[in-house]
């Protein structure tokens, strides 16, 4: 199959979609390690390559690089968009898309004085307000564990487990007051949101769980996108840090994070890649440590942002445009890649329900 970028124009973005409905059939997940794709495998998989940029902005004291424009995806994280609000909006005007970077299911340990001055960060974890975060002013119903929170927990980043049952008090908390919340203020119109954890494809990262606890944090997860999905409508991008193990329509995209070398283009990658069913903004990413290992995966079907850091996630590196030698500079503006809604004002579709409607 040619990987031309001229034959991206005899393509169109809906044909491609509905295209990867036959590999939408789940399939097993791989233990430690996947087994290298033949080359026959990996051909199939490659797709003409788009060069659309995925930029992961982590350091809370650089602001982002106001180069990024057309095509690029920005993440920042809560002290980014915080703190570097002018430059945050510069990138937007230039039709690049700003998501805010959220962790919907563990805490973190800080509790020395790390994140002072990020409301945000406050709000989303204690419901309260102020500018410091402390683990003890999280509510224990929140918990997976009220009781011992430690017991379920995230071993890398000394994390507690939150309770990630369907239509639990600390999902309700994120759907009522945080989510929609972020959106509706008028001094960051962000375009959505990262969902670092979730899916319910990998739970290896979570210990101290059964095997029932797991298959119902699971279940909680899909339940928790559904429900975000409702509340911030259909224009919002939500895209989350893992896979699902059957058709998700909810998410706007996966996030394959670091899974470099023979994984590049194999079956079980676009086979996850084809179970992000929306129709609508499909935003499919992948973050790897180096500049050819993502122009690879630029050209994989299903692929959509491809990005790469080379010292950390602390700051995207410059758009590497020309290195991938697919041609193509990003999407143009009327090819309706951004500001298509705007969160300075409450559209129609974006008014929040009750849970369960």
């Amino acid at each position: 199959m040619s990987t031309h970028p001229e034959d991206a124009k005899n393509v169109s973005r809906r044909q491609l979609v509905l295209a990867l409905g036959g590999l939408a059939a789940g399939v097993a997940v791989p233990g430690v390690g996947l087994g290298n794709a033949s080359a026959d495998t990996k051909a199939a998989a490659l797709r003409v390559g788009t060069n659309r940029p995925f930029i992961l902005h982590f350091d809370w004291s650089t602001p982002p690089s106001t180069s990024y424009g057309a095509g690029c995806m920005v993440v920042l994280n809560w002290w980014g968009s915080r703190h570097f609000p002018d430059e945050v909006q510069q990138i937007r005007r230039q039709d690049a898309e700003v998501l805010e970077y959220t962790v919907p299911v563990h805490d973190y340990s800080w509790d020395d004085g790390t994140n002072s001055g990020i409301p945000e960060i406050v709000r989303f974890f204690t419901g309260g307000s102020g500018d410091v975060y402390r683990r003890s002013d999280i509510p224990r119903q929140w918990y997976w564990d009220p009781v011992d929170p430690g017991r379920v927990r995230v071993p890398n980043y000394d994390g507690h487990v939150m309770d990630l049952r369907p239509n639990s008090a600390w999902f309700n908390h994120l759907l009522t007051s945080y989510y929609p919340w972020r959106l509706d203020d008028p001094n960051w119109k962000l375009d959505g949101f990262q969902l670092d954890v979730l899916g319910d494809g990998y739970l290896g990262w979570v210990d101290g769980a059964s095997q029932a606890e797991l298959d119902l944090m699971a279940e909680g997860m899909r339940w928790f996108m559904t429900a975000l999905r409702r509340v911030v409508g259909n224009q919002c991008i939500l895209f989350n840090n893992n896979f699902w193990l059957s058709n998700n329509d909810a998410t706007n995209g996966i996030m394959i994070e670091n899974h470099d070398g023979s994984e590049i283009g194999n079956e079980f990658w676009v086979n996850a890649l084809a179970r992000v069913q929306r129709r609508q903004r499909r935003r499919n990413i992948t973050t790897s440590s180096n500049a050819d290992a993502a122009c690879a995966w630029a050209q994989v079907r299903g692929v959509d942002h491809a990005g790469y850091w080379s010292d950390g996630y602390d700051i995207g590196p410059e758009v590497p445009f020309g290195t991938c030698s697919l041609g193509n500079h990003g999407w143009p503006p009327q090819a309706g890649h951004i500001h298509l809604w705007d969160s300075t004002r409450r559209r129609r579709d974006r008014v929040p329900r009750r849970l369960g409607e």
